[in-house]
């Protein structure tokens, strides 16, 4: 959040507010539901997306990581509120926290006001963490035929070097030798003399 000075105290009041505080109604759950099953139906027009979490599938297919942003589809219909409270539960704890705040503030007063925000949320994990083990890239293809989708999407990914490994500057090479597709840019036929 970005905020004047005279209103930092407010921001981490809202903030503690919305992660100690958050109410999980059933029947606004029911309603947020309907609205992501609508998009889940419109897949076909959000091409980049789609083949974005597809690609993120087949890299990471057995480990939460290569699930979809907005969930399976399969699955949103047996979601409740209490499997909401329980994912709280286990992700929203304070060793699990980090709260910054930059600027022209007083370290001691924001100190402060994030032990008061945040005094009544729970120091350690209350329920078990599924999925905790480290997710694992696997080098694979997929091809997925859907005859909504009137373009053809790749998606091309490498499991990177950090910056410390001494291939990282070569993969930076190799990123800008790949570009980006525009498709202002690279609309022609794959055919075309230019290409």
């Amino acid at each position: 959040m970005t905020v004047f000075k005279n209103d930092v105290s407010r921001a981490v009041s809202l903030l503690g507010s919305a992660v100690s505080g958050a109410r999980l109604d059933d029947a606004e759950l029911e309603l947020l539901k309907q609205d992501i099953a609508a998009e889940h139906s419109n897949n076909n027009e959000q091409y980049q997306q789609t083949t974005l979490e597809n690609s993120h599938f087949n890299a990471y297919r057995d480990h939460m990581m290569g699930q979809p942003i907005k969930g399976d589809a399969d699955n949103l219909s047996n979601l409740t509120a209490d499997d909401l409270r329980t994912y709280q539960a286990t992700n929203y704890f304070g060793d699990n926290l980090v709260i910054v705040g930059t600027g022209n503030i007083n370290h001691e007063e924001f100190v402060g006001q994030v032990n008061n925000a945040f005094h009544s949320v729970s120091k350690t994990a209350t329920a078990t963490q599924p999925n905790s083990d480290k997710c694992v890239y696997v080098p694979a293809l997929m091809f997925i035929r859907d005859d909504e989708m009137y373009n053809s999407n790749i998606g091309v990914f490498y499991d990177a070097p950090g910056v410390k490994h001494q291939d990282y500057y070569a993969f930076l090479l190799l990123k800008h030798m790949f570009g980006s597709f525009r498709i202002d840019k690279h609309a022609e036929h794959l055919n075309d003399v230019k290409k």
